[in-house]
């Protein structure tokens, strides 16, 4: 059997349904010998004659009106099919998978998702807050929001925003040890350490007059950034908190 394709089957019907081969190739935007030849060559296919004819009228045969009916069938499953396609590349399905800091995640992203999962309701999100660095293929994460730059890594980043961070201490503690003047005077201070990060990669910016790192002196480390907050409120020393930690502790005086 011969092949035909859709173009030839579209031909066919356009031209039972205008009643002519010539408004047929109006409405396709073709020529009447392209109609001809793609009806033509359906018929060769199918191996019967589907219209006739003749210089004063067009008639269709009792086989390409079954042929028609079926063809028609063909483009509305044709039509629902592409439909459902198109509906889901639009909607999102399935189980995503965000890590993200624990106070970034709390202050930042959960107050997101109710409206984020009001557009998409056939999503489920598991929102995984922890600090430490996750390894996004070995445990499935689809997305990990992290601050700062990407290491090496295989993986794409996009900036999705900048996080300011400022140097904080209890009044009290500014009271006792004197407030810094400069970045050399950390030196002088017990600064509060954000474990995930060696020193180097946490305190790094600051450098002194030489050039040089300065040797920081930290009596406390840990990994949360709410601890090192609420350490520094209680006059342990400064700690380098992104502003969104500690915006609440600046407003009120406490830091």
């Amino acid at each position: 059997m011969e092949q035909y394709d859709l173009v030839d089957l579209r031909s066919f019907v356009a031209v039972v349904e205008c009643g002519s081969f010539v408004r047929a190739a109006e409405q396709l935007e073709v020529s009447t010998a392209a109609i001809s030849r793609r009806v033509a060559n359906l018929e060769q296919a199918l191996g019967t004659r589907l219209i006739v004819r003749t210089t004063r009228r067009l008639d269709v045969t009792e086989a390409g009106r079954r042929f028609h009916a079926d063809a028609l069938t063909v483009f509305q499953l044709l039509g629902e099919a592409e439909e459902r396609v198109r509906v889901g590349r639009e909607s999102v399905t399935g189980l995503l998978r965000v890590a993200a800091p624990l106070s970034f995640g709390i202050q930042r992203v959960a107050p997101l998702l109710p409206t984020f999962m009001r557009r998409h309701p056939d999503l489920k999100v598991q929102l995984l807050l922890e600090d430490r660095y996750t390894d996004l293929q070995a445990e499935g994460i689809d997305v990990a929001i992290r601050i700062g730059s990407l290491r090496d890594s295989s993986l794409v980043a996009t900036r999705i925003g900048t996080v300011e961070v400022a140097f904080c201490a209890a009044p009290a503690y500014l009271a006792e040890h004197g407030e810094p003047q400069g970045p050399e005077d950390l030196k002088h201070h017990a600064c509060l350490h954000y474990s995930l990060l060696s020193m180097r990669e946490e305190w790094g910016a600051v450098f002194g007059e030489a050039g040089e790192a300065l040797e920081i002196r930290s009596p406390l480390a840990a990994n949360n950034a709410e601890v090192l907050k609420e350490c520094a409120i209680q006059g342990m020393g400064i700690a380098m908190l992104p502003r969104f930690v500690a915006q609440d502790a600046l407003a009120d005086g406490r830091l």
